[in-house]
């Protein structure tokens, strides 16, 4: 099948990539040189492999998308620039297509989009129409190729019996079999459930960070309460560990468009507004803990940071924590070494220029001559490290654990300090 894929996104490379393994002619407009393909385990071989197969053309021209039977646009979570690049797709059209949508978006979006689709084809010479088809994708960064051959849950909107459906279901046959649930709704419905998935698991983390936050007060180990709540069926453990916030560029984005629609139908921020105001909070903890420690005196100081990516497995910086920790730390004048396996490179460029960012080779090379130590994301190499070493090169052995990786009691008897969210030491 000959497949166009517009955008240049994680969702639209995974696409084409999975898409040409299993046989199809997939063309991209995004050029071959895009960083997502490095920041995503096993995606940039995949896309080299399909490449040299001849499966996978990318950089090419829209003129190239005229025969192409499905559009695939997985590159905006904005109505206005989906519409856009529908506008472009529309008069090229040869023969009715399918526009396969895989994004999030506001609660009405796709509907509109047919709409004017409609309105389009019935300008342009010719008449040729696109079916519109809804795939939001719930993949995760770091496990994106897994996430898109085994879905848990393959989710399709559009009109439930046309030609267009029948196709797309064709096209994904390899993955729909390995899918856990298939299921076909309609637009709206598609879009009010990819951003409650979103909401609902938004919810469980600032629930746990704010249970952290009471359990600091009530000399409580959070470990053992999560331990407890988890240990119940009807709640389970997924996305119950506190930390020092959540990140990202979909997660972020899903929960502006899901607010946005609260107020716009509700009139109030509902619930998600207060998620969301947590985690705003849970953001800065780390740097509060840093304020409290050294009494305000951090001008001067060395600040050594585990982690800079918004979660373990990926190179993605977008809305990671990392970045307001370093903004505060440096208007207070201190000097911050980061250490992170993929994403560092990604670091220096953001700040090129910036003098109080080192980027260390190692997580041992990080801590030498730092004041503290800050944990921001949990890189598996960063669990079990040599902390005599890392004692020896610290001037105050003091641990900073914004993820909860740590024994508490186990660094104690090794004679750190140990502040983590909702155990340890309070500060």
């Amino acid at each position: 099948m000959k497949v166009f894929v517009h955008g240049d996104s994680l969702y639209a490379w995974v696409a084409a990539g999975a898409l040409a393994e299993t046989g199809n002619a997939v063309a991209m407009d995004a050029a071959a040189n895009s960083h997502f393909p490095e920041r995503e385990p096993g995606l940039e071989l995949l896309l080299d492999k399909q490449r040299h197969a001849g499966r996978l053309q990318c950089g090419r021209p829209l003129d190239d998308a005229r025969e192409a039977g499905v559009h695939i646009l997985a590159s905006v979570g904005d109505p206005d620039q989906l519409r856009r690049i529908a506008s472009h797709i529309v008069p090229l059209l040869t023969a009715p297509s399918v526009l396969l949508v895989m994004a999030s978006l506001p609660v009405g979006t796709l509907d509109s989009l047919q709409s004017d689709i409609d309105r389009m084809a019935s300008a342009s010479p010719g008449g040729h129409g696109a079916t519109v088809i809804g795939m939001p994708l719930f993949i995760r960064e770091g496990s994106a190729l897994a996430d898109f051959y085994r879905p848990a849950n393959l989710l399709l909107s559009g009109p439930r019996e046309s030609a267009a459906m029948r196709l797309v279901l064709e096209l994904l046959r390899p993955f729909a079999r390995k899918a856990e649930h298939l299921m076909l709704v309609s637009h709206p419905a598609a879009e009010l459930i990819k951003l409650g998935v979103t909401a609902m698991l938004a919810m469980r983390v600032s629930f746990i960070n704010e249970m952290a936050a009471l359990a600091a007060r009530l000399d409580v180990d959070i470990e053992q309460v999560r331990e407890g709540l988890a240990a119940d069926p009807r709640i389970g453990s997924d996305y119950l560990q506190p930390g020092c916030g959540f990140g990202g560029p979909s997660l972020t984005h899903e929960l502006t468009n899901y607010l946005e629609t609260v107020k716009l139908h509700l009139n109030s921020p509902g619930l998600i507004g207060t998620v969301m105001a947590i985690n705003d909070s849970q953001r800065e903890v780390l740097f509060r803990k840093l304020w409290r420690f050294f009494r305000g005196r951090l001008s001067g100081r060395v600040v050594a940071i585990w982690g800079a990516a918004f979660k373990p497995g990926t190179a993605s910086l977008d809305n990671s924590v990392v970045h307001p920790l370093l903004t505060a730390l440096w208007a207070q004048g201190c000097t911050t070494v980061v250490y992170d396996p993929m994403a560092g490179q990604a670091l220096s460029r953001q700040y090129a220029g910036q003098p109080l960012l080192v980027i260390a080779p190692t997580a041992v090379a990080a801590v030498q001559d730092a004041d503290a130590l800050v944990v921001v994301t949990a890189w598996e190499e960063f669990w079990n490290p040599d902390f005599d070493r890392v004692k020896a090169a610290l001037i105050n052995p003091v641990i900073f654990d914004g993820r909860n990786i740590y024994n508490p009691d186990y660094l104690k008897e090794l004679g750190f300090r140990y502040f983590g969210i909702g155990r340890g030491e309070t500060v």
